[in-house]
């Protein structure tokens, strides 16, 4: 597979808090969207996940450190 992905774990944890920052604080976005962004950064000893709302500029840690 190419790219980067999220395990199950990664995804529910990324959506829980997704959907706690649409109810708690909720921001129009334009017609496409673009609200969240996830990065994926490759290190010598794993990958680091995060998301971003670029409404809020707050950020979520999805790595796994403990399976590094």
């Amino acid at each position: 597979m190419n790219g980067f992905s999220l395990d199950k774990k990664e995804q529910i944890k990324a959506n829980d808090w997704i959907n706690k920052q649409l109810k708690e604080k909720p921001k129009e976005v334009g017609a496409i969207g673009g609200r969240f962004t996830y990065s994926f950064t490759p290190t010598n000893l794993g990958t680091i996940i995060s998301i971003n709302d670029n409404s809020t500029h707050e950020s979520l840690d999805l790595t796994d450190y403990s399976s590094w």
